[in-house]
C-alpha cells in the first residue's frame, strides 16, 4: 500500500472507570497503510457548465480493523504529502476474498 491515513473508530471501549464499568470514546489508529483511488461516477450539466462528481475509495489490507462508524483523515502519500484535506466517513465497506480467505477491503468514502 502506497498511502497512509488515520482511522478514528467512534464509540469504542477505551478503558474502565474506578467501578469497573467500561468507558467509551474514540480509538485513533495512525499511520494505517492504504491506497486511495478516485472514481468519476456521474456528470451534471447545467447553464454554468459541466460538473463531474468524484467519489473516493480506499483499499486496506485484510488485517485492518474495519467498522461503519469509523472516520478517515490525514490521507497522505508515503512521503508525508497530503492527498485529500478533511475528514471522511465510511459509506460502504466491501470485503474481497481470494480463493479461500479475505484478501482486502474496499471502503467507499463520503465527506463528513
Amino acid at each position: 500500500m502506497i498511502h497512509r491515513c488515520t482511522l478514528v473508530h467512534q464509540g469504542q471501549v477505551v478503558g474502565q472507570d474506578p467501578y469497573g464499568k467500561d468507558t467509551y470514546g474514540d480509538m485513533i489508529v495512525e499511520n494505517v497503510p492504504c491506497r486511495l483511488d478516485s472514481i468519476v461516477n456521474d456528470r451534471s450539466t447545467d447553464e454554468t457548465g459541466t460538473d463531474y462528481l468524484v467519489n473516493y475509495k480506499l483499499f486496506f489490507g485484510h488485517v485492518t480493523k474495519m467498522s461503519m462508524d469509523m472516520k478517515v483523515k490525514d490521507l497522505k502519500d508515503k512521503y508525508g504529502n497530503e492527498l485529500l484535506p478533511g475528514t471522511f466517513i465510511t459509506d460502504e465497506i466491501l470485503p474481497f476474498y481470494g480463493r479461500r480467505k479475505l484478501h482486502h477491503f474496499e471502503v467507499k468514502l463520503k465527506s463528513g
